[in-house]
């Protein structure tokens, strides 16, 4: 029995031992500074190994520069006294590698058996604490970055003799955040306890303490940073007074240039306004080019006689389940004199070599051809109109004003970190500030011009006639009767004005509901699924754009692509001393 308990023990302990993640399980560091000035550090580090990361041991990384609260880089230089695993001596040799002091802790012919390994690193280190007016600082970077999450991190720090806590923060997070998801608290003895459980993976905890002056000494000639009214206030002032004339920039120019010029009263209108082309009226009325505009123009040119359409259903899949649109469109007329240009285009690229054309969802490159002649022709006769008032060179001196705010941001953090760390709370206001001015700016200085002014007007009073009840079509002097024609003749602008739907229903109820034996309405030009006027537009214009759409889009190919001190006011994670990062080898 006893052995069948062993072996169940040895069983278990294994299965325990496999579950375990490879990875740091904790992270301490106690700090104490000394009146010398020099801190002497032991880093306790718990590590689970399985033979992956950790093969013969750790690895310690110990940044050799800081910064100090003028920008300056300082270098930093470390003694290693001694190595401990399992509270035993264990050798390690130390190499320089780009920026770090790399401590390489085991034997390079000795590999570690799974389990768990508890590591002491003990060293010291100068030049880390900061000196001010009216305190002296420590910032510390307590745990070595790792790539997965560390369960424990905590430290302590001890000051010397005659200093006690005159203010202390504690920062986590990637380099630069301010969050403060730790807990700290003064010990009776006076020292700083701070702990943090589940830090994310290459996230840092940060402790800052700020202590009484003149108990740790002063290097010989060094000045200690005195904050003047303007180091406090500066950025806030000079982001004021930026927004303030960007401000008088915008009111004044919005007043001279911006204001919107009276809009002509809209009167309904019985048939195209201007004599424009449907896709006209479609692109003048969003402001925009959209593909969508092709259905308008190939409907428009069917009601004209110069094409027909056919529509033509496709069973496919297992037994005939699924249904698959195809349209045949058949050239009647090759004079294209008359036509819109855009119109002329869209006959030309079709047929350009035969008198038939399928649109199978398929990519086809004259279909291709011709959607990106015609978005040229289009944008060629009508963007100038749509962007007539748009004012693009009074977006200039805000432009050229916001790269001078950040010009002379980087240059207060150049000259001054500690500066910018103080004011950056402005930033959080004014960044947002201008943001939401330029916004508004941009939207009130567009000042349509009185062409695009006039075509928005009677474009609205198209759409007037084609949403407008039937009980209250005599108010607008005797609109004409929604027949066959009319109904045909405008389709095609309901189409490019995303009106198809409401135009049908109108034309059920004014024409085909009227006469006491319903006639039967089938468009000569069409052929194929038809139900009813109310929702045959409608169909047809979500059914061939997408067509049309498919039919000029290649297929797509796959393939690969061949710190500083000084947070006493304001603080981050990742400044200070400390820190560096921990591995395996």
């Amino acid at each position: 029995m006893r052995y069948i308990y062993i072996i169940a023990l040895l069983f278990f302990s294994s299965i325990a031992l496999i579950a375990q993640e490879e990875k740091i399980y904790s992270f301490h560091s106690d700090v104490e500074v000394e009146k010398s000035g020099i801190i002497q550090v032991r880093e306790e580090i718990r590590i689970f190994s399985k033979g992956d990361i950790f093969k013969r041991g750790i690895t310690r990384s110990l940044p050799l520069s800081r910064t100090d609260i003028q920008n300056n880089r300082i270098r930093m230089d470390y003694t290693v006294s001694e190595v401990l695993m399992n509270d035993n001596p264990v050798n390690f040799f130390t190499e320089k590698e780009g920026g770090d002091l790399v401590i390489y802790v085991g034997e390079r012919d000795i590999f570690l058996e799974p389990g768990f390994y508890n590591y002491e690193v003990h060293y010291e280190t100068a030049g880390q604490i900061g000196f001010f007016e009216d305190y002296d600082e420590l910032s510390w970077n307590v745990n070595g970055l790792s790539d997965k999450m560390i369960d424990s991190v905590s430290s302590v720090v001890r000051l010397p003799e005659g200093a006690s806590i005159i203010s202390s923060h504690c920062y986590t997070g990637r380099m630069g955040s301010a969050d403060s998801d730790c807990y700290s608290e003064t010990n009776d003895d006076g020292s700083l306890k701070t702990l943090m459980t589940n830090l994310p993976p290459n996230e840092m905890l940060t402790v800052s303490v700020a202590f009484t002056k003149e108990v740790v000494n002063q290097p010989a000639g060094y000045k200690p940073k005195v904050f003047t009214w303007f180091d406090k206030n500066g950025m806030a002032i000079f982001s004021a007074i930026f927004v303030l004339l960007l401000s008088v920039y915008y009111r004044v120019t919005w007043k001279k240039y911006g204001v919107d010029p009276p809009k002509p009263v809209a009167y309904p209108q019985f048939s195209p306004p201007d004599g424009l082309s449907p896709a006209a009226v479609g692109m003048l009325h969003k402001g925009y080019f959209m593909d969508d505009l092709i259905t308008a123009s190939i409907v428009n040119l069917s009601v004209k006689g110069y094409l027909t359409i056919e529509e033509i259903i496709e069973k496919k899949g297992l037994f005939g389940m699924r249904k698959d649109r195809v349209f045949s469109l058949t050239r009647l007329k090759s004079d294209y004199s008359k036509l819109p240009a855009e119109e002329a285009v869209v006959m030309r690229n079709l047929f350009y070599s035969d008198d038939n054309i399928l649109l199978d969802g398929k990519y086809n490159k004259d279909v291709s051809e011709m959607m990106q002649n015609y978005r040229k022709s289009l944008n060629k006769q009508f963007r100038p109109v749509i962007d007539e008032g748009q004012n693009i060179k009074f977006h200039i001196v805000p432009w050229l004003a916001v790269v001078l705010y950040v010009i002379i941001l980087f240059y207060f953090i150049n000259n001054n970190l500690m500066h910018f760390v103080i004011n950056r709370k402005a930033l959080f206001i004014t960044v947002p500030l201008l943001a939401i001015l330029y916004v508004i700016y941009a939207i009130q200085i567009v000042r349509p011009g009185e062409r695009k002014l006039h075509y928005k007007s009677n474009i609205e009073g198209l759409k007037m006639y084609l949403d407008i009840a039937e009980e209250k079509r005599m108010q607008f002097f005797n609109p004409p009767s929604v027949t066959p024609e009319k109904f045909e003749e405008l389709l095609p602008y309901a189409i490019a004005l995303d009106m198809e739907e409401v135009w049908g229903e109108k034309f059920e109820k004014t024409f085909l509901s009227s006469t006491i034996q319903p006639e039967v309405y089938q468009p000569t030009w069409y052929t194929g699924t038809y139900i009813n006027a109310s929702i045959f537009g409608h169909a047809l214009s979500s059914t061939l754009s997408n067509t049309v759409s498919h039919a000029a889009t290649p297929p797509s190919s796959s393939g690969g692509g061949n710190w500083s001190s000084g947070s006493f006011g304001g603080g981050f994670s990742g400044m200070g001393g400390g820190g560096g990062s921990v591995g395996g080898w």
